[in-house]
């Protein structure tokens, strides 16, 4: 019998883009995160729902997105504390949320404020994460149309970190993640 870790940490916030305002603040029942909508953190874009055939098989972050199919360059804004570190995580998973039934070519740039930070090839979903000091009262994490298909986000999650946590990370230079191995 495993006893569940319940994570209600200063500084946590968990996103499940595209969820309607008024279904905000939901409790995930695996790990007790708590989700809010994503309408105060961005400007833009539209709430899509995925195709119905992925509905029982998902967890209820990944039901939802956010597209942007209009302007080259959308970002969230989210709260941060100047010369924090924090760990910054985004989800995008397709389902047919476009009803074209076909992700293999698509693909757009994910932006850290004005900084590259990786390009997401959404043909089955992936999470792509980096660490960097926080260099304002927020920080924009910015999809970035580069003509291979409208851009869209499924979660987003930003973790406060211990500022002796990857020492690499510092105000000029962030981490990105190459692979993650359990090693167990």
């Amino acid at each position: 019998h495993r006893s569940r870790i319940y994570y209600i940490d200063a500084g946590f916030l968990s996103i499940d883009c595209g969820l309607d305002d008024k279904d905000s603040g939901y409790t995930d029942r695996d790990t007790g995160i708590v989700y809010v909508s994503d309408g105060a953190y961005v400007d833009g874009g539209e709430n899509l729902r995925v195709a119905a055939e992925y509905e029982s098989q998902w967890k209820q972050r990944y039901l939802t997105v956010r597209s942007f199919p209009s302007g080259e360059r959308n970002c969230y804004s989210l709260p941060t504390e100047a010369g924090a570190k924090y760990l910054v995580r985004v989800y995008a998973s397709y389902g047919n949320h476009d009803g074209k039934n076909d992700s293999s070519s698509l693909e757009f740039d994910l932006h850290l404020g004005p900084n590259y930070w990786d390009t997401l090839h959404v043909a089955n979903g992936d999470v792509f994460e980096a660490v960097f000091v926080a260099w304002a009262s927020w920080a924009p994490v910015c999809l970035v149309n580069t003509g291979g298909g409208t851009p869209f986000i499924s979660s987003l999650d930003l973790r406060p970190l211990k500022r002796t946590f990857y020492p690499q990370a510092t105000a000029e230079q962030g981490l990105v993640m190459l692979a993650r191995f359990n090693a167990a």
